[in-house]
């Protein structure tokens, strides 16, 4: 056995410790004090006595504690130099163990104190701090203050009064100077007992009638005596936990990290950011402590953990400290550039967190029986698509009459709702000055929607004159090199767009064909381009098809926007009208037809326009009810008619009896047809395209023959590549998981992107990840990452597709998380290990390749 087998197994065998808490004592310690110090100072045996005596020989009504592998209830023990002791009670005794020590009063004629006399406790991280009223030494116990609480509930049963609640009492005093004195020559043999507990179990059954010695509780003196052997100088472990991207898990991976390796009996110093230190030392005794234990498992180990600040600020700092304080250490770096990390100690293992995304995991082979025309114009459009260039700067006059494209738009919309209000602003009011003047400084477009009414739907022109009169004295102000050119022709500008139906920000019909036809002098012969590359044919075509389908949307926009003003006959207007207020305030409205008595005397309520408006918002085209059902429609029909006939005859008294007669099957025809009110027949549409088609400004880009287009687009006319959209069924997508080199290559893009050193060893975690190929495709993967350099793959998976977030703070000891706190800390320590064997040996190409590539997948409720 080697020697630091050798002495871990000493020192176990008679603190109690695990194998893993006592190498870790000995790595940090040596053998200068020992394997078992005992305590130096008189005061520190006199409170170590004074507890294991209260165990031995409780007073009152308790009797000695005897839990297997315990003595009087301490399972273990952590002796250290200077004085220190840390005690663990046996599993689940922890409250017995305090209402044997904390000192209590008895309710006898003549009352005694139980326990240790003047005994108190504090918060210290995770255990309890035991010292006596009045002395500065102490003794750490590992429990909790509900464990205190339950020891008071003990004591009250057993009609015990606790005194240790008090700050002091004058009656404790003496019975605390009587076992000083009763202990004094014992004190040293009662405290090695204390230290030394799996020892001293063997021969305690004795203790009750007489006093242990300091020879009963040697051990192999010559392997637990002090030796010239000090602590190796080790230089800690460091761990950088950096994530790809925000909202990874990092933070909490990292903590997850620290309390696995805490579990497994190492001892960590963790740096994370203030938010979760918060979580993880919600419960640490001093706030205003830099540094916190915040977890001390039963099964070994130390975590201390420390916040670099909300933004990192003190990340160089706090990553300082830490190793001077664990053996291995764990920085939660999160996104950071490697620039700022170059102050940092050096990563002897990255780990990468990442969320699980199906891109990366599942592949999808597409089957693409669409014609080899079409497949060459789909090619086209998706290269066009990635190929469209955002336009050059715009000049000075250019910016402003976008600007004043999108304010006038407001402007108009105003002026809709209250004609008279001319003022496009307050003149008098400076803030309200420089607010409208400050013309969209944000630079955010327009939406797409916000549109003018068509220009024989309001008097637009009228309007832009009253707009432009008002904002001239103060433009020339403030553009003065720019504003006579743009006053002179910002109307003729904004008119042609409007009869484009465009946005202030939409583009226009001659800025795509000139477009289109650079990018088919830049990328459309080159021989990549799949299926094959386009004939010239196939380029005239494919351009031909993009102006219809900018054609199709502007027209579309049209119809949707300007549906109330198409040109219709009186009576069709009318009718119109009441297919729109019927769906306002008939059976899809809760005051039904009473509204109507006050509401239709109002000119509002028979405007086109105004009818219109309420829709917006409605969801069109409405089915028509059930058949059952066509009964009461046709009573709805008759009592709306019945409401509005009054007012309707007297507005509209020459073509009221046409819409009286016509208004019902012209509605159920609606209904039928799936139409929103307003919205044209199939029929007319022919017509309507002519003259949006007329109204438009002819495209003079070199290579369009724009009679030819329009005249074909009017007619309805459309080649397969303007009908790219309708062989989509013909396209078949079949999802499968990829396969671990795919899955590798795809989450190598992120490894790569972090800009690692070649020679650093990286582990994987894949948080929320949700299986499609099952277990064998994480491992496929592993072993491919591993080819690349990558040591290790962690999976953690999301179970439920709507869970919380994993790893609440509140779950963290809990048994369902612990075992994945356990796998992570073992790919951890596994890396760490395989990192220090490859460190010696020779390097590969690409990252450091690991011995071993690990799998856990865990399963989170």
């Amino acid at each position: 056995m080697a020697k630091a087998d050798r002495n871990t197994a000493a020192r176990a065998a008679v603190t109690g410790e695990n194998h893993a808490q006592a190498l870790s004592w000995i790595r940090a310690h040596g053998l200068l004090h020992g394997l078992a110090p005992d305590a130096e100072a008189a005061e520190q045996q006199a409170l170590e006595s004074a507890l294991l005596f209260a165990l031995a020989r409780p007073v009152g009504p308790f009797h000695p504690l005897t839990p297997s592998g315990s003595l009087f209830g301490i399972a273990k023990a952590s002796p250290g130099p200077g004085d220190e002791l840390r005690l663990w009670p046996a599993t689940g005794f922890e409250a017995e163990v305090l209402a044997r020590l904390l000192p209590s009063r008895t309710s006898d004629a003549v009352p005694t104190v139980t326990g240790v006399a003047g005994l108190r406790w504090g918060r210290e991280g995770k255990y309890l701090a035991l010292t006596r009223v009045g002395a500065s030494e102490q003794v750490l116990l590992a429990a909790q203050p509900r464990d205190v609480r339950e020891a008071g509930r003990l004591c009250a049963k057993v009609g015990l009064l606790p005194l240790w609640d008090q700050a002091g009492t004058a009656f404790e005093d003496t019975p605390r100077r009587v076992i000083d004195i009763s202990l004094a020559e014992s004190a040293p043999a009662w405290s090695r007992a204390l230290r030394r507990p799996l020892l001293a179990r063997e021969v305690a059954s004795h203790w009750t009638s007489r006093e242990p010695t300091l020879a009963e509780l040697a051990g192999d003196a010559s392997a637990l005596m002090p030796r010239p052997h000090g602590p190796a100088p080790r230089r800690p472990q460091i761990v950088h936990v950096r994530s790809t991207r925000g909202g990874t898990g990092c933070s909490t991976l990292s903590v997850q990290i620290a309390y696995g390796l805490t579990r497994a009996g190492r001892t960590v110093a963790l740096v994370t950011d203030d938010a979760m230190l918060r979580h993880v030392a919600k419960d640490a005794a001093d706030d205003a402590a830099v540094w916190h234990e915040p977890f001390a498992p039963a099964g070994g180990g130390q975590l201390l953990a420390a916040s670099h600040g909300y933004y990192g600020e003190h990340l160089d700092v706090r990553a300082a400290e830490a190793t001077s304080r664990g053996e291995i250490v764990v920085l939660d770096v999160g996104g950071r550039p490697p620039a700022e990390l170059a102050d940092l100690p050096a990563a002897d293992l990255t780990v990468l967190t990442d969320h699980y995304r199906a891109r990366d995991w599942v592949r999808v082979d597409v089957i693409d029986r669409r014609p080899e025309q079409v497949r060459v114009c789909a090619a086209l459009d998706e290269r066009f698509a990635r190929w469209w260039r955002p336009s050059t700067e715009q000049a000075d006059a250019d910016q402003l009459r976008t600007a004043l494209d999108r304010e006038f738009f407001y402007y108009a919309m105003l002026r809709l709702e209250a004609p008279d209000e001319v003022d496009v602003y307050d003149v008098d009011d400076a803030e309200d000055v420089e607010e409208w003047w400050d013309l969209g400084a944000d630079g955010s477009p327009g939406h797409p929607d916000d549109v003018l009414p068509p220009e024989d739907g309001a008097p637009l022109d009228l309007w832009r004159h009253h707009f432009l009169d008002f904002i001239t004295p103060e433009g020339q102000r403030r553009h003065p090199d720019s504003w006579d050119e743009v006053r002179d022709t910002w109307i003729t500008h904004n008119r042609l767009r409007n009869l484009q139906r465009l946005s202030a920000d939409g583009d226009p019909i001659e800025d795509l064909a000139v477009r289109a036809s650079e990018f088919l002098a830049a990328v459309a012969s080159e021989v990549d381009l799949q299926p094959r590359a386009a004939t010239v044919e196939e380029q005239e075509t494919w351009r031909t098809a993009k102006l219809m389908r900018w054609l199709d949307a502007q027209f579309n926009a049209h119809l949707r926007h300007d549906a109330p003003y198409l040109p219709r006959s009186a009576a069709e207007t009318v009718m119109a009208v009441l297919d729109a207020r019927f769906l306002t305030y008939g059976p899809h409205h809760a005051e039904g037809f009473a509204a109507l008595a006050d509401a239709v005397t109002g000119d509002d309520w028979w405007d086109a326009a105004a009818a219109a408006r309420s829709l917006d918002g409605a969801a069109f085209p409405l089915p028509p009810g059930p058949d059952q059902d066509a009964d009461v429609r046709e009573q709805g029909w008759a009592a709306f008619l019945a409401a509005v006939e009054n007012e309707g005859a007297r507005r509209h008294g020459e073509v009221w009896s046409e819409v009286r007669a016509r208004w019902v099957e012209h509605h159920r025809r609606l209904e039928q047809d799936e139409r929103a009110p307003f919205a044209p027949a199939e029929e007319e549409l022919s017509a309507l395209r002519r003259q949006f088609a007329a109204a438009l400004a002819p495209v003079t880009a070199a290579g369009v023959d724009w009679d030819s287009v329009s005249g074909r687009w009017v007619a309805g006319v459309r080649s397969d590549a303007a009908r790219v959209r309708d062989f989509d069924d013909l396209v078949e997508r079949r999802q499968r998981p990829g396969t671990g080199e795919e899955t590798a290559s795809a989450l190598l893009r992120g490894v790569r992107a972090q800009d690692f050193d070649p020679q650093m060893p990286v582990v994987m975690i894949i948080n929320m990840y949700r299986p499609m190929g099952g277990p064998e495709a994480v491992t496929e993967t592993a072993d491919a990452l591993r080819s690349h350099g990558v040591v290790a793959l962690c999976t953690v998976r999301q179970r439920k597709a709507f869970e919380e977030f994993l790893f609440a703070p509140s779950t963290w000891n809990d048994d369902q998380v612990r075992p994945v706190q356990e796998e992570l800390g073992s790919v951890v320590s596994t890396a760490l290990k395989d990192a220090q064997k490859t460190s010696t040996s020779p390097r590969r190409g690409g990252f450091r390749i690991g011995q071993v590539a690990h799998r856990l997948e865990a399963d989170v409720p």
